[in-house]
């Protein structure tokens, strides 16, 4: 966080609030101007940032994805704190924080797009690049979920691994497949790594699925 000469706001509040549900959560910048707010649920907010002596400056529509890190970096201007500069969000062109390449399937592509294999949201892999057709292996005892196997990028099938909410739901008896297929109508989103994998994305050599419930 800088001012209009480009110099560090230490001690500016910060505030987020999430659109849908009306969540709120804080942070302040440190000596450097810099802030951050870790394991923010996914969807879209408002932020917030206010400090004696600087107009306080709003930015709207800031879209928070699974899996990712979204960097606001707005400069205060100085002023009374009750007038607001307010700012549109704008879609990143470039992800610049991660090297991972990874992508998204939303809740509206999951409604609009044909899923095939019982309704099945892994089918929908077959969309993104790098990644074998999906295939429902084994019988229905042994697989009753009837989750989907794939390869990714050359990968063993069992290098992959599938998150619910951020557990793990891999079988032990059959580690290639997942354990639990959500209904189709209780997922918000999907987030597929194929590759380039950050240090939290373990266990994982070919993709890491992260489901996200509603």
């Amino acid at each position: 966080m800088t001012d209009s000469s480009d110099a560090a706001v230490p001690n500016a509040s910060i505030t987020i609030t999430n659109k849908q549900t009306g969540a709120v959560r804080t942070a302040s910048t440190n000596e450097v101007g810099s802030y951050g707010i870790p394991t923010v649920q996914a969807g879209l907010y408002s932020l917030r940032i206010s400090k004696d002596g600087f107009r306080t400056a709003v930015q709207d529509n800031v879209d928070i994805a699974v899996n990712s890190t979204a960097r606001v970096d707005l400069a205060l201007q100085v002023g009374h704190i009750a007038e607001p500069v307010n700012v549109d969000a704008t879609a990143a062109l470039l992800q610049t924080d991660r090297a991972e390449v990874k992508a998204e399937i939303t809740a509206k592509q999951l409604t609009d797009l044909p899923v095939t294999n019982g309704r099945n949201y892994q089918s929908l892999f077959i969309t993104i690049p790098g990644i074998t057709p999906p295939s429902t292996p084994h019988s229905v005892p042994s697989n009753p979920s009837r989750a989907m196997s794939f390869s990714t990028s050359g990968n063993n099938t069992a290098s992959n691994n599938t998150r619910i909410d951020g557990a793990s739901a891999t079988n032990v008896w059959l580690p290639h497949i997942a354990s639990y297929v959500p209904a189709l109508e209780s997922i918000e989103n999907v987030n597929v790594v194929t590759n380039t994998f950050d240090a939290e994305q373990g266990l994982a050599g070919g993709a890491s699925v992260n489901v996200t419930i509603r």
